[in-house]
């Protein structure tokens, strides 16, 4: 198999992930497709510039290796199109984040979990959560117009033993929980409301190493990162949002590592 990556306008980022995309099987805790995986890292690199001027430092490169390296441990595609992790660009480094869809595959693909989800409630919904000596459980009926403000966020999810598990988050409460990240204080958005109770739930029960250890990587950069005064999730929203307008992926030629 030829040894070739996209050819993209940024050759820079061909040449590092073909210097350096062997080693990161190394670091891999889950079996994944390194092809899919670097092809994915190709396109989201080349689909944003701020990522791509990193690399013009060694500084940035070195940053890119190690938020590669951690998203290589999961193997969770990088593809601003799939949401389910993200390489983000921050004062000429890049850091890497999980995504909520990222979560959802590795809980669903460790075979000990039949249903998760997580939402936000609006001060027009119907909310209540039950707790009970055999599990949570909770009804959420969103209004059907006039739903008014987002008042919580809640993660739930259904193991194969038939357990069930509920978190719980007040509006105010996730405000809390980003200005312990933040530069600055802003009201807590939806996605970073959904991904921290999502988080919180995944870390209360036992799932898989894959998923403790792609959390704790997740703990660590959004504990060391922040983007304009925002969290690196909104960040990674952005990128996604800009992916789904131009809904344009890298030309290739010959195959991947």
């Amino acid at each position: 198999m030829a040894n070739n990556l996209p050819i993209t306008t940024d050759s820079q980022a061909g040449e590092f992930l073909q210097k350096f995309g062997k080693s990161l099987k190394d670091y891999a805790v889950r079996k994944y497709d390194q092809t899919a995986f670097l092809k994915s890292a190709m396109i989201a690199i080349a689909d944003n510039a701020d990522l791509s001027a990193c690399l013009k430092t060694e500084e940035g490169k070195r940053s890119l290796f190690s938020a590669l390296r951690y998203a290589g441990s999961t193997g969770l595609s990088l593809n601003p199109q799939e949401g389910k992790a993200a390489l983000i660009p921050y004062k000429g480094k890049i850091q890497y984040q999980i995504m909520k869809n990222g979560m959802v595959e590795l809980a669903l693909e460790s075979g000990k979990v039949d249903f998760i989800t997580a939402e936000y409630v609006k001060s027009g919904d119907k909310f209540v959560l039950k707790k009970s000596i055999s599990g949570d459980d909770y009804t959420h009926e969103p209004a059907l117009k006039d739903r008014g403000e987002v008042i919580g966020y809640y993660s739930a999810l259904r193991l194969s033993s038939g357990s069930t598990h509920v978190k719980w988050f007040t509006s105010e409460e996730i405000a809390d929980h980003r200005k312990k990240y933040s530069e600055k204080s802003f009201m807590p958005e939806i996605g970073y409301g959904i991904k921290t109770a999502m988080k919180a739930l995944l870390r209360s029960v036992s799932i898989s190493r894959d998923l403790d250890e792609a959390i704790a990587t997740d703990d660590f950069f959004e504990a060391d990162f922040t983007v304009h005064g925002t969290t690196a999730d909104e960040a990674a929203e952005k990128l996604k949002a800009k992916s789904d307008k131009k809904q344009v992926e890298p030309a290739v030629q010959g195959d991947l590592l």
